[in-house]
């Protein structure tokens, strides 16, 4: 058994709510019908950050975790996606596709886990709509009205429905951050912390307006191995410390950071990293799949006979990240 998948038994989530009591979790079932739910995430962040890649990297580790860990279940709920094929890809070393932001309802991973116990069995169902990052310009300025909550309503009838509905049923939030777009190392002209702040602002004001409870924030910077290097040389290392990645993100997202402080301080805010490692030659120039521009992933052999091969990626940050879901059971 891998290091990782030792920690495992020790990370994943002690769930706080039982659906069933003292009967066994229905794993087959209809769970849409037969349990509900409490918090439902939506995946929000700039177009290309990598939201469909770390939404698949959930539901890959829950594969992992299932069939390595004697306790863990998991069941996953692939309405009108390809999140399911999107894991399996990973494990092949491709990286999803692009979402298509004309999807008629939002992709949704509705993570069924279960941990059994020697006195009882809980479980947690934890839907996670990802959307394409398109969808987040109606969130933002654009609209008629005075206000966010107008200005969102003034586009109920040309916004795909579902992207209203996720915003007003989330309880929370997970945004994805391209470590690129820190303003540190973006080259680009379109600024992405004002962007996010500029979506986020609104997504709280219309809560606000609408009696809505603050919700929780799970920040995941992507991408991570492209600005590893850059990031150490200016003392901007997410991995320097307890601290590294808030501190990254005071420097590189600061408008974000700002708008976030006063969740943070009532913990609501969690800060996770994310990164794949691009397959090279013995050149070290990277390895396209064949007529395409779609860097492989590297795929390196696991020390466990169930699952013999695996993507090369910060594994232990998604098991604590899917510790930290389960919590919201």
């Amino acid at each position: 058994m891998s290091k990782y998948l030792k920690q495992a038994a020790n990370l994943l989530p002690r769930i706080t709510r039982e659906i069933a009591g003292a009967k066994d979790v229905d794993m087959m079932g209809d769970y849409r019908k037969n349990y509900k739910f409490k918090t439902k995430f939506g995946l929000l962040g700039p177009v290309s950050a990598g939201k469909s890649t770390l939404c698949a990297a959930i539901v890959f580790v829950c594969q992992d975790l299932s069939a390595t860990v004697g306790n863990f279940y998991a069941r996953v709920l692939p309405s009108s996606s390809n999140i399911l094929k999107d894991a399996n890809n990973l494990r092949q070393g491709r990286f999803p596709e692009k979402t298509d932001p004309t999807t008629p309802r939002a992709p949704e991973a509705g993570l069924l886990i279960s941990q059994k116990g020697m006195l009882s069995n809980s479980g947690v169902h934890v839907p996670i709509c990802d959307v394409a990052g398109e969808v987040s310009d109606y969130l933002c300025e654009t609209g008629e009205g005075n206000t966010a909550c107008e200005r969102i309503n003034s586009r109920t009838s040309t916004v795909n429905r579902v992207v209203i509905d996720t915003v007003r049923d989330c309880q929370g939030f997970i945004i994805a951050l391209d470590a690129n777009d820190a303003i540190m190392f973006s080259q680009g002209d379109h600024d992405n912390d004002v962007y996010m702040h500029s979506v986020l602002t609104n997504i709280f004001e219309w809560r606000r307006r609408n009696g809505k409870q603050d919700p929780h924030i799970i920040v995941v910077i992507t991408k991570w191995d492209e600005v590893m290097t850059r990031a150490k040389d200016i003392q901007m290392d997410a991995y320097d410390g307890e601290n590294g990645l808030q501190r990254f993100l005071d420097n590189g997202f600061p408008s974000l950071s700002m708008l976030l402080k006063p969740l943070r301080d009532k913990n609501y805010v969690r800060f996770f990293r994310s990164w794949f490692t691009i397959a090279t030659d013995e050149e070290k120039n990277i390895m396209y799949w064949e007529g395409t521009s779609k860097p492989k992933i590297k795929i390196i052999e696991n020390e466990t006979n169930y699952i013999r091969f695996k993507p090369d990626f910060s594994e232990p940050d998604y098991i604590d990240l899917i510790n930290y879901i389960g919590s919201f059971g």
